[in-house]
């Protein structure tokens, strides 16, 4: 018996049961991070059609990010299943933690890469404006991902019928509590996410130069 079997023998079956939808909500969680190395990596100021109708895709597609938070409405389910052959601490929160810290990551890479691009051409002043902004945006995709079950391709593939669910979505008499809700999940999740991956950098860059220094000095 190896060691996962021994720590978390319910491993196995979680990821039978959530392999394919936590699966497809990272790869859609990524794929702002991928429109943005497209989109942010050119320096000139000047921008084609094609370049905006991808900013767009970019802004349909970044709520996805922050959107598996909400995933966490699975996971009373899961530890129900879980507690039936195996520790829940060692094998379903460690599988939930990776999918939210994925999700979070992927948004502090995809804003990152905007805001860089704003200070490249000129407009680092607006990246306040823009992060809290990007943050009302996720709040309000992830509103109606959630509650409205709207796929970020809809408003593309199908206008009309996308409109008429977010109107009356947006007028229900709970929709702003909700939104102003995750807006708060979403700036803090955004704010620890930039807190550690700066810790980080700066622990590996520290690391890197006691080893430089140390190959230097022999």
């Amino acid at each position: 018996m190896t060691l996962v079997e021994q720590v978390a023998p319910n491993l196995d079956g979680v990821l039978r049961r959530d392999a394919w939808w936590m699966g497809w909500n990272i790869l859609l969680a990524w794929i702002p991070v991928g429109l943005g190395c497209v989109l942010f990596r050119r320096r000139s100021p000047s921008r084609s059609p094609l370049w905006w109708a991808g900013l767009v895709l970019f802004a349909l597609f970044l709520p996805n990010a922050p959107y598996v938070v909400t995933d966490l409405v699975h996971l009373r389910g899961d530890i129900v299943l879980s507690t039936q052959d195996g520790p829940v601490v060692t094998a379903v929160l460690p599988v939930y933690a990776v999918l939210v810290g994925s999700g979070f990551l992927a948004y502090y890479l995809a804003l990152g890469g905007a805001l860089r691009y704003l200070t490249r051409i000129g407009l680092g002043a607006w990246r306040w404006r823009v992060t809290v902004a990007s943050h009302a945006l996720c709040a309000i995709g992830i509103f109606l991902g959630r509650w409205a079950r709207l796929n970020s391709w809809e408003p593309v593939v199908a206008p009309q019928a996308a409109l008429e669910r977010i109107v009356v979505h947006l007028t229900w008499q709970w929709a702003p509590a909700l939104i102003l809700g995750t807006f708060a999940v979403t700036w803090v999740g955004h704010f620890m996410t930039r807190a550690l991956a700066v810790a980080f950098r700066d622990a590996a860059l520290e690391g890197a130069r006691r080893v430089q220094g140390a190959l230097a000095s022999l």
